[in-house]
């Protein structure tokens, strides 16, 4: 299990510290402490909720996850409780896999807990440098931050998806006749499906912390950054539904190239139907009992009719050409 503490000062440098019991009392208006936690040890869980004074309720929480996103006000502090995906091992279907996620905003603080590392946590740590200048934010506002990364894991998914059907789209093109395609595709619904699910419980938890009163409540400005925050979250939502048109139309181009190929094969096949009735016609004609004097011509009308067998042959498939149906 690992715990990191940074704590970033408006007034002097960001830097590193160590997590102590009596360090919330001394902070100021112009810094602000952010605690990550990754692992669920319970006994570094406890000693963190001591240092900053989480219910008991929120500590039974993360060492039992509630499995929906949610949110919930704790006095002094609120509670938002999310999924975050990360990338699943190279064949693995689905592509990803789901970490719960919680946060704590109380005064001067922030706290994110999470079973494993988050890429884009690190990504934001990356990012912010000495000096940020983060210590004059609220926790609220710091926490708007730390979610609109969040979303922003959803919409890298999402391209990544994307990119796979576009790349089966070109493989259906390419190779028409390869039905393995509908294994993919299935694939694809199957993930685009999941991702749909996780995100659906999320639009409550967001448009709540949009809501006014909510704002209210906590005693914090960040109203227009949380109101951007449920705005970006409903265009994760259509770019899933739009992910899921993409699935569809590739189905359509698969199955637009199947009847495509199944109507050549009937055509090839009406084409020899034909011509072995032509064959089945003239051979029928030529036996029949009647005492014509061509009947007699021996070898040579033999030839003679296998000469016009093909000459029919020849007109029908010249037709067929003419008509494009060849």
């Amino acid at each position: 299990m690992t715990i990191r503490a940074y704590l970033y000062d408006a007034d002097g440098t960001d830097q590193a510290v160590d997590l102590s019991d009596g360090i919330l009392a001394t902070l100021s208006d112009r810094q602000l402490l952010w605690i990550d936690v990754v692992g669920n040890d319970q006994a570094e869980i406890e000693r963190v909720g001591s240092t900053v004074h989480l219910h008991r309720e929120s500590i039974k929480n993360l060492l039992n996850p509630i499995g929906r996103p949610r949110l919930d006000q704790f006095g002094e502090y609120f509670q938002v409780n999310v999924v975050a995906i990360e990338p699943a091992p190279k064949g693995d279907k689905p592509s990803f896999v789901q970490i719960p996620l919680d946060f704590f905003s109380g005064p001067n603080y922030v706290v994110t807990t999470h079973a494993q590392d988050l890429k884009f946590l690190h990504d934001f740590d990356d990012r912010v440098r000495e000096d940020s200048g983060l210590g004059a934010l609220d926790s609220a506002s710091f926490l708007a931050a730390l979610l609109d990364w969040h979303i922003t894991s959803y919409f890298r998914v999402l391209e990544e998806f994307e990119e796979a059907v576009d790349t089966l789209d070109e493989e259906v093109l390419l190779h028409p006749n390869d039905r393995e395609f509908l294994e993919d595709l299935v694939n694809l619904r199957q993930r685009v499906g999941q991702l749909r699910r996780l995100l659906a419980p999320h639009r409550e938890v967001f448009a709540n912390l949009a809501r006014p009163d909510f704002h209210l409540l906590v005693g914090s400005d960040a109203g227009p950054q949380f109101r951007s925050l449920d705005d970006r979250f409903e265009r994760a939502m259509d770019a899933v539904e739009n992910a899921r048109e993409l699935v569809i139309g590739s189905f359509d181009l698969y199955m637009a190239g199947t009847a495509r190929k199944t109507n050549e094969a009937v055509q090839i096949l009406t084409i020899v139907t034909v011509s072995l009735g032509i064959i089945g016609a003239v051979a029928g004609v030529m036996g029949t009992n009647f005492t014509v004097g061509f009947f007699k011509a021996g070898a040579t009308g033999f030839v003679l009719m296998l000469v016009g067998m093909l000459l029919l042959i020849g007109v029908v498939l010249l037709f067929a050409r003419r008509r494009r149906w060849i």
